[in-house]
């Protein structure tokens, strides 16, 4: 094939590589800021048809296309048209989005071309390496031209029924590039006579490569509008969603309103039914207070203070104290009630009623004394049995006469120990010792706490000679190194025969 050097050959060569190096650098940019492989494909295509052609310049000698027509290297020649035109196929799938409307087409296609390029690049060198680019030329000819004339009449056809306007652009640009290519091809064979049947290859090139360009404009247009479309749509579902959450807020905060007004009213209602049944709780344990336990077992003024406190708990508004004291003097009062009809509680349930008084009796002290009770995991104090509130006097003295005239931290501690058949029990204040306890009372008060201490002698007597125990209890005064009072102890030992 001879080359035109004629100045309008030089012009028509210039022309046409320089539109496909244009085209190839625009798809490449776009391809870089979409990456979209239609706009790849399409832009090594254009490239590759420019490799093509680069034998054809007008500005390399004559001498030098010659050597390279008869060397075992032109076998390059027919492996790029291979190549390109393979990618053109690829550059079809992509753009009229075939995987989408047709994928077993498609897919069949990919897979053939992919085996075609292999093969080809495989055939193209071994007739590289056997030095006859004949070899590959009649693969060219007799082999992929048929292969791909087949694949274009199929893929037209198939581009037909594509569902979009897309299809115009391919069609028409497949057509006019093959007719002319075709021609070009019998021209150079000489089966049709030209004295330049590059010029018709050159034609359909750019006419082909333009008409594909305006379709990828196009192809941009409808992906923009249809991505401004989404967007509104995501706009408007966004309002949507807005709007219905609006709607159920409105919905939540009136339903919530209606709720915590239910609430309220049940609260209320609650709150008097409670008030009213804890009264006639209150009413009915004062009411079954036994008076002669009161006198034997416990200071009366112990009740009258407790409810006094109680009383305050209620007038402050302070339900929730009030609730929690009148529980445990509920408990308390029912202890002693139960224990009146009986000589003995266990050890286990006199500490329980202990801890009761405690409580209640620390409401004076603001809940000021820190109580501790500690039992060795040795000792069965369910199994041993003891006077009913029999340690409730020496409690009350160390509070009223020990802790209540002691400025600072106050604290009284229970501590069990010993042995099965021998168990110590001490209970010690940090009060200020009873030498000092006698000097600030009155005459009076002093025989009270007198008379509560032998009481309870008098009772361990009588239980110990009617259960042949031997309980006993000794007082002690704590000094400290400075031979200052410190508080008092008292340990009672129960010993069993």
């Amino acid at each position: 094939m001879s080359i035109d050097v004629t100045l309008g050959g030089i012009m028509l060569w210039g022309f046409v590589t320089s539109g496909l190096i244009i085209y190839s650098l625009i798809c490449s940019l776009i391809y870089t800021q979409t990456r979209q492989r239609v706009f790849l494909y399409y832009g090594l295509y254009n490239l590759l048809v420019v490799l093509f052609i680069l034998k054809n310049s007008p500005l390399i000698s004559q001498e030098w296309v010659g050597n390279y027509i008869n060397s075992r290297y032109y076998t390059f020649n027919w492996l790029i048209q291979v190549i390109y035109n393979s990618l053109l196929f690829f550059f079809y799938i992509e753009f009229l989005e075939l995987k989408t409307h047709f994928p077993k087409f498609s897919a069949f296609l990919s897979k053939f071309l992919k085996v075609l390029m292999i093969a080809a690049a495989l055939w193209g060198i071994t007739a590289v390496v056997a030095g006859n680019p004949r070899l590959f030329s009649v693969f060219f000819n007799f082999g992929f031209i048929p292969l791909m004339t087949v694949m274009v009449i199929a893929a037209l056809w198939v581009t037909t029924k594509v569902p979009n306007n897309l299809k115009y652009f391919i069609i028409s640009g497949v057509i006019i590039y093959q007719v002319l290519a075709y021609l070009s091809l019998l021209m150079s064979y000489r089966i049709i006579y030209s004295s330049f049947p590059i010029f018709y290859f050159y034609l359909g090139v750019v006419i082909e490569s333009t008409i594909f360009m305006l379709g990828l404009g196009y192809k941009i247009k409808l992906l923009y509008a249809e991505k401004l479309h989404n967007q509104q749509l995501i706009i408007e579902e966004q309002k949507n969603i807005q709007q219905l959450r609006n709607t159920q807020q409105v919905e939540l905060e009136s339903l919530l309103e209606q709720k915590i007004t239910q609430l309220r009213l049940v609260i209320e209602q609650n709150e008097a039914e409670k008030m009213k049944s804890l009264a006639l709780a209150y009413d009915n344990e004062i009411s079954q207070l036994r008076l002669d336990a009161l006198r034997s077992q416990m200071n009366p003024h112990f009740i009258f203070n407790a409810l006094n406190s109680i009383k305050a708990f209620l007038i402050d508004n302070n339900k929730e104290k009030a609730i929690y004291y009148l529980n445990k003097f509920a408990k308390l009062i029912r202890k002693i009630l139960e224990g009146s009809r009986t000589d003995s509680v266990s050890l286990n349930e006199e500490l329980e009623t202990i801890s009761l008084y405690l409580n209640i009796e620390n409401i004076r002290f603001n809940d000021s004394v820190d109580f501790k009770l500690s039992v060795d995991h040795g000792i069965d104090i369910s199994a041993l049995r003891i006077p009913s509130l029999i340690l409730q006097p020496f409690i009350e003295n160390a509070f009223w006469h020990g802790l209540m005239q002691k400025e600072g931290q106050r604290s009284i501690s229970i501590e069990v120990g010993g042995t099965t058949d021998e168990v110590k029990l001490s209970i010690t204040d940090n009060g200020i010792g009873r030498e000092k306890a006698k000097d600030n009372s009155e005459k009076k008060s002093f025989k009270k706490e007198s008379l509560g201490i032998q009481f309870a002698q008098d009772r361990l007597n009588y239980f110990n000679r009617k259960n042949n125990t031997e309980y006993s209890f000794t007082i002690s005064d704590l000094y400290d190194e400075f031979h200052v009072a410190k508080g008092t102890m008292v340990v009672f030992t129960f010993l069993r025969n």
